[in-house]
């Protein structure tokens, strides 16, 4: 703007300074031939008085000048210049035409005979002869030209006093609109016709303020809420750059910190993620599972659309691995339920048939019998640990808390276990270190410590132990269950809380196991908010402790 103004002004006194002086030349021009002509009429006037029968004294009265007389017809009688005898007639030359019709006459023109621009001036003499005088034009313009070089230095003087005249005005005009404080351009001290224009830009900074300090806080708080979901969040748009994504995107795919910016594929890419993206950058809502090694993330990606154009997507990540893995769970469950359903009835079912077709013998049939009780007592067990554990599942138990020594119950397991034990070769034994009460279901917590100590004793060898003791770890009631057994395998340990999982499964069977005996225990538990854990080494035994929070 500083440098718009400096042009305008510049050349506008530039264009002033260039327009005076050709006007000032044009006047003075003119105004010096005026000169000139005025000056010949009174050399003119002079000479004429002058005049006498000596003509050839006519040149000397005014040096300098070229001095003509004419007759009347025309001829030239005398010339201070050039010779009359080779002159034409000089009728038809306007300035002698003029003085010989009104006395006098003046003209300006180029001579024929000196081949110069000449101002002529005639009059008539008394004798009616036509004395003229001229002056060379060359005069005149050599005297113009002679005032051009001062003229042009006084022109190049004011040039550069108008560029710096310019450039101060310029900066004079502009320094107070540079100064404006847009953040507060109200407070501004200018010029007053700016003042409707600052109070305008003051509203407007006041709105575009308020609309920034809003667009800021819902900002915050969309970042707030997006970084707080566990679930994934991205939007991109139609080339598939990032333009918002939460934290839990990249950290759901392990993924290095992605920006604002940064492609999608960035976080994740794999066929099926790339695939999906690429379908709702199309216009197509997609969803797919992806299994990760530690994981399984359900992807939504829905496509956004403008004006019926593809702006974008929004791409949804779910962690659904717990899911999954009750989906796994419940598809294993429904299949261990039915087989070992199955097995017990199968057994029933065939017994009953060979009772039913009477080819048995009479010494057979209590055996025959025995075995279908023994099944029917095994299901019934199966039947009534499922119903337990579903029970457990949806923390649908309707015990009643109560106080419980862990002692008494202890001990109270180990008496109704002992005729097993003794048929097992194993010995129960318990060792109470500290009087330990848990605030609990009775029947719940008898349930964990009968299901530990039978297991110590199916899993057992002849001629082992098995020891129940009670004790407090950092304060806290706690027991402990281990054996002499058969131990449990590094890569079963992770498992053997699982529904129907059985590390020995023939032995299982023939002990009459169901599988669901640790699965109840870690299911009490954490109806108790207790925790467990196992140690156990291959051939040499296993030891499992519940720990009960403290009261």
């Amino acid at each position: 703007m500083n440098r718009k103004i400096f042009h305008a002004l510049f050349l506008a006194v530039l264009a002033t300074i260039v327009l005076s002086a050709a006007v000032s030349i044009f006047i003075f021009y003119f105004s010096y031939s005026d000169r000139v002509m005025e000056d010949l009429d009174a050399e003119l006037k002079y000479l004429s008085r002058a005049y006498s029968d000596d003509i050839g004294a006519l040149g000397t009265y005014v040096p300098g000048r070229r001095v003509t007389l004419v007759s009347p017809e025309g001829n030239v009688l005398f010339d201070s210049e050039a010779d009359p005898s080779a002159m034409e007639n000089h009728l038809g030359r306007i300035e002698i035409d003029e003085a010989i019709a009104f006395g006098s006459g003046h003209d300006i023109r180029r001579s024929e005979t000196l081949t110069r621009s000449y101002y002529y001036a005639a009059e008539r003499a008394y004798d009616g002869n036509i004395i003229r005088i001229a002056v060379l034009g060359d005069t005149v313009f050599s005297f113009v030209i002679g005032i051009i070089f001062p003229l042009c230095l006084i022109l190049a003087i004011l040039l550069i006093f108008s560029a710096w005249i310019s450039m101060k005005i310029a900066r004079r005009i502009t320094d107070p609109i540079n100064s404006i404080d847009l953040s507060h351009p109200e407070d501004t001290e200018g010029y007053e016709e700016l003042s409707p224009l600052l109070v305008r830009i003051a509203k407007q900074q006041a709105l575009i303020k308020s609309q920034i300090e809003d667009a800021e806080r819902r900002s915050r708080e969309f970042g707030v809420i997006t970084d707080n979901m566990s679930e994934g969040l991205a939007v991109i748009d139609d080339e598939g750059r990032i333009l918002s994504i939460n934290r839990a995107a990249w950290e759901l795919f392990d993924a290095s910190e992605a920006k604002k910016g940064d492609s999608i594929l960035a976080i994740d890419r794999s066929e099926q993620f790339s695939g999906i993206i690429d379908d709702a950058l199309k216009g197509e809502r997609g969803e797919v599972v992806i299994e990760r090694p530690s994981k399984t993330l359900q992807i939504i990606a829905s496509p956004v659309s403008e004006r019926r154009a593809g702006a974008g997507a929004v791409i949804i990540i779910m962690d659904i691995t717990e899911k999954a893995g009750r989906d796994r769970l419940r598809r294993e469950f429904t299949a261990n339920v039915s087989h070992e359903l199955r097995t017990p009835l199968q057994s029933i079912s065939g017994y009953a048939e060979l009772l039913k077709s009477g080819n048995v013998q009479p010494d057979k049939v209590p055996e025959f019998a025995g075995e279908i009780f023994n099944e029917s007592q095994r299901l019934i067990a199966l039947v009534h640990d499922i119903i337990r554990l579903s029970k457990l599942d949806e923390n649908d138990s309707d015990e009643c808390a109560e106080d419980v020594d862990l002692s008494e119950c202890a001990e109270e397991a180990v008496q109704r276990l002992s005729k097993k034990a003794a048929a097992n070769g194993v010995s129960l034994s318990v060792i109470k270190e500290e009087e330990c009460i848990v605030h609990g279901s009775p029947s719940l917590i008898d349930e964990m410590v009968f299901n530990l100590l039978e297991n110590s004793i199916k899993y057992n060898r002849k001629g082992g132990k098995a020891v129940i003791r009670i004790f407090r770890e950092d304060g806290c009631p706690a027991f402990s269950v281990s054996d002499t057994g058969i131990g449990i395998p590094d890569e079963d340990k992770d498992r053997v809380f699982e529904r129907f999982y059985r590390v020995d499964k023939s032995r299982s069977r023939y002990s009459g196991g169901t599988g669901l005996g640790l699965s109840i225990v870690r299911h009490a538990a954490l109806f108790h908010h207790a925790s467990i854990s196992l140690r156990s080494k291959l051939g040499e035994g296993t030891e499992i402790t519940v720990r009960f929070p403290m009261i």
